[in-house]
């Protein structure tokens, strides 16, 4: 059913299209009217009909402004209806592409002949295709129009789905003979309807019950692989969950949009739901690892190859193509505080973040597109912390230096020195052996007996004590650990006994 908006000035206008139009002949309805020009922009935005029938001269606003506005903002197609004949009105008209120009009077038979062609521009311009009323009915379902003839042969099955398809690569001369194909399809004992809408193909499929559709899912599934090798994997296509109704179709068809969006995007299909397979654990912690280390390593083969891991990390958590694009965009965040807290303000290398980075991600078509974008982020970044990287680093170095030494007498974990700097403690050990060649446990134990040699030397505290203050509970492991690193036990050592070390 195609939905009407009217807008005029006159209520008797309003009121005589309302009642005197045969609406549910021309399988069409009245879903909002105005007598102003500016509300009813706003009503057209919000309840998005088919068709406008509007007049020339309204408050707030013309039909032409109207119809001006609203070009590309809404796909309704528009019916002039007004008292004025002059000819700069209605050739403005028509270069808008306006059905028609109807002057006032104008007897119900005429109009609703102009509503009928409004109703078929609109679908010619939607790319809608029916080739049987079952078609027609079951686009009208998927639109939200759950009104469905008791007698009409979809109602003698009892278990539908969905398959959509989206045409990515050369859609104009695939679509006709990727249609045609399909429509050789056959069905035991159930029907296939395709609908065609631009670049979209959807596929409804009726069977006698659950079994055979479960079987039909299977076998379909199987040729869509085969149409896409055929035709060079020029589409994508989601699978939609079981139902037993027509008037549940839309949520079949919710579940083959968010699966077709899902593989469009990551650029690789896949056979089931994306929640069907199994999550990959690691990959959260991977990809938090690898916000430190894309600004630290050295070979730009590693910082490909990180990214590589992070895109592939992503795919692999299988979600919906808007939450991997969530994730992607949370990732160049990530990076970008990562870099604030090592080096300047985002802005010492883009000045506008959002024109430069946030704007082309969110308009990314697919992951590709946004690891691209990515990339040059990550090059730009590493070419200003590549010739302001040892000022930072030796800052680092300090502070997790100076934090040990505080805190020679406590339990240190790599997770407390990672805090002080605010980066992940996986970058804290890389960066301490890259600047200083030494492990970092090795120097927390290194400080440790250090600070161990010089209480024995100048204070009379007990070797256990000793201990405790250098941060070892266990006596006997501290004197193990205080004679390999001294060749003398802290007794011997105390006494100044000769050690090698």
């Amino acid at each position: 059913m195609y939905t009407v908006f009217i807008a005029d000035d006159e209520s008797k206008v309003i009121n005589g299209l309302i009642n005197r139009i045969h609406w549910d002949i021309l399988d069409t309805c009245v879903v909002g009217y105005s007598k102003n020009g500016r509300e009813a922009e706003e009503k057209i935005l919000e309840l998005k009909p088919n068709i406008v029938i509007t007049d020339i001269f309204m408050p707030g606003q013309t039909g032409l402004q109207l119809m001006e506005k609203l070009k590309g903002r809404c796909d309704a197609v528009f019916i002039i209806f007004s008292a004025y004949s002059e000819f700069e009105y209605a050739r403005e008209a028509m270069q808008m592409d306006a059905v028609d120009y109807l002057i006032k009077p104008v007897n119900i038979s005429e109009i609703e002949d102009t509503i009928k062609k409004a109703a078929e521009k609109f679908r010619y311009q939607k790319g809608i295709h029916f080739q049987s009323e079952e078609e027609y009915l079951l686009q009208n379902l998927l639109s939200g129009n759950e009104s469905l003839p008791h007698d009409n042969l979809l109602c003698q099955y009892e278990s539908f789905f969905i398959i959509q398809l989206k045409l990515t690569a050369a859609p104009e001369q695939l679509a006709d003979p990727i249609t045609a194909k399909i429509r050789t399809w056959s069905v035991m004992e159930g029907q296939l309807f395709l609908l065609k809408e631009n670049t979209k193909l959807t596929l409804v499929i009726a069977q006698k019950d659950i079994q055979m559709a479960t079987s039909a899912r299977k076998r379909i599934i199987s040729n869509l692989k085969q149409l896409r090798t055929e035709f060079g994997e020029s589409f994508y296509w989601g699978l939609g969950c079981i139902v037993d109704s027509p008037k549940s179709l839309s949520k079949s068809l919710l579940a083959a949009e968010e699966m077709q969006e899902y593989c469009a995007f990551s650029l690789s299909q896949i056979d089931g739901s994306p929640s069907d397979s199994l999550l990959c654990a690691s990959a959260p912690a991977r990809i938090k690892e690898a916000e430190n280390l894309l600004l630290i390593v050295e070979e730009e083969t590693e910082v490909q190859s990180i990214l590589r891991q992070v895109q592939e990390d992503i795919q692999l958590q299988n979600n919906s193509a808007n939450i991997m694009k969530a994730q992607t965009i949370d990732f160049a965040y990530q990076l970008r505080i990562q870099f604030e807290l090592s080096y300047e303000d985002i802005s010492a290398v883009f000045l506008d973040w959002d024109s430069k980075i946030m704007s082309p991600l969110l308009s990314a078509p697919n992951l590709d597109c946004m690891f691209d974008i990515l990339q040059e982020f990550v090059s730009c970044l590493r070419e200003y912390s590549a010739v302001n990287k040892d000022r930072y680093k030796q800052g680092h170095i300090s502070r997790i230096k100076q934090y040990i030494l505080d805190n020679l007498n406590c339990s240190i974990n790599l997770n407390d020195l990672a805090s002080q700097i605010n980066r992940n403690p996986s970058y804290i050990s890389y960066i301490f052996k890259q600047e200083t060649g030494q492990n970092l446990f090795d120097y927390i134990t290194q400080e440790r007996i250090k600070r161990a040699k010089h209480l024995l030397k100048n204070t009379d505290l007990k070797v256990v004590d000793i201990a405790r203050e250098c941060g070892y509970e266990d006596q006997s492991y501290f004197s193990q650990v205080f004679k390999k690193y001294t060749g003398s036990t802290a007794g011997s050592f105390r006494k100044g006994e000769e050690y090698p070390k």
